[in-house]
């Protein structure tokens, strides 16, 4: 389930408005609001971006973890302005151990960004799907 408290305490945390926040994830203040306040709950693209945004990740904002902590965060690899962060990623082949394989096709190269969105994604999706079940589970349970 959603957690507005924790929307709100890490926006705070950053010291961002809810207006700042609204701009960065491309939605309207009055949006954000209805989140913080529990009036509705953020789709799986939204919470993308709030995790973003807000640096943290999305089993924090769901409830499912006590840890703000980003993905990032927690592997230590956040940038840290060197000259060598700044420059663009290249992509890392099959064989170091980062890659896609769609189902029934061959492995495709990806680089580390793309691998840490999906990571997110997959994250998000298994949330979204242990929730749904627990939520079954209670439902027929009564």
């Amino acid at each position: 389930m959603f957690r507005a408290d924790r929307l709100t305490e890490r926006r705070k945390q950053l010291r961002l408005t809810q207006e700042q926040l609204a701009q960065q994830v491309n939605l309207t203040k009055a949006a954000i609001s209805n989140y913080e306040h529990g009036r509705s709950a953020p789709p799986h693209e939204t919470l993308a971006a709030l995790v973003d945004a807000l640096q943290t990740n999305a089993d924090y904002l769901l409830g499912l973890s006590d840890s703000p902590a980003s993905s990032a965060d927690a592997q230590g690899s956040l940038a840290t302005g060197s000259e060598t962060d700044k420059q663009p990623k290249e992509a890392v082949a099959p064989e170091a151990g980062i890659y896609i394989a769609y189902l029934g096709g061959p492995p495709e190269e990806m680089d580390e960004e793309e691998a840490e969105h999906l990571k997110r994604e997959l994250e998000m999706f298994r949330a979204f799907k242990d929730k749904r079940r627990r939520e079954r589970e209670l439902y027929d349970q009564s």
